[in-house]
């Protein structure tokens, strides 16, 4: 029986991956460039050495069990942790990311950020960008989770996170309007109020995870 290190490794990890994504095991085959029978080998020597049964193979498709699910989804975190690993040991050696994850909020200007990712990019940095679209608390939440190193246009601050460093950015300046057939009673001099109509100013910091 094949050892249960020897038998999850990151590249049958993967492949698990492939078979539940394309359903079958002649389709992950294809995909894998692998003959069916190999595929399906390498497969019961991981059940083997788990001990378990990772899809069920009664009907043309392979479905993940119970067990199969559950390996599927710890696999997907620890092939990320090793990604991340990798990530970090490669800024260590050069100083650089090779990749920023950055979350920008739909109230910054896209002309704004390409120009900056351009001038970032004209100084041939071994980093590269990934933008991504975030929107009010969206914006923050992908940081906080750590699908985003870098968030930009944060306008809720909320309460200080452990490990997060910010900067003011600048203020963006709102204008509250109430539509004509809105439902509100109208006084019959209207003024401006906070609830229909008037300015307000929210900040727009940068929040970054903190070096480490």
């Amino acid at each position: 029986m094949q050892d249960i290190r020897d038998a999850l490794t990151p590249e049958n990890l993967a492949m698990l991956e492939v078979i539940a994504e394309e359903g079958s095991f002649a389709a992950a085959a294809r995909k894998l460039g692998l003959v069916p029978s190999a595929l399906t080998y390498r497969v019961r020597q991981i059940e083997d050495a788990l001990d378990v049964l990772l899809f069920d193979r009664s009907a043309r498709q392979a479905r993940p069990t119970e067990a199969g699910a559950e390996l599927l989804r710890e696999g997907r975190r620890l092939l990320q942790d090793i990604d991340a690993v990798a990530h970090r040991v490669r800024r260590v050696a050069t100083g650089w990311e090779p990749q920023l994850t950055i979350s920008v909020d739909g109230v910054i200007s896209p002309h704004t950020m390409l120009e900056l990712v351009e001038a970032f990019y004209a100084m041939s940095p071994p980093t590269r960008l990934k933008l991504c679209d975030g929107i009010m608390s969206g914006t923050l939440e992908a940081l906080t989770s750590g699908r985003a190193d870098l968030a930009i246009g944060v306008g809720a601050l909320g309460p200080a996170v452990a490990g997060l460093q910010q900067m003011p950015l600048g203020s963006q300046r709102f204008i509250y309007v109430v539509a004509p057939h809105h439902h509100w009673p109208r006084p019959p001099n209207p003024s401006p109020t906070p609830c229909c109509a008037g300015t307000g100013r929210s900040p727009l910091p940068i929040r970054r995870c903190a070096a480490g």
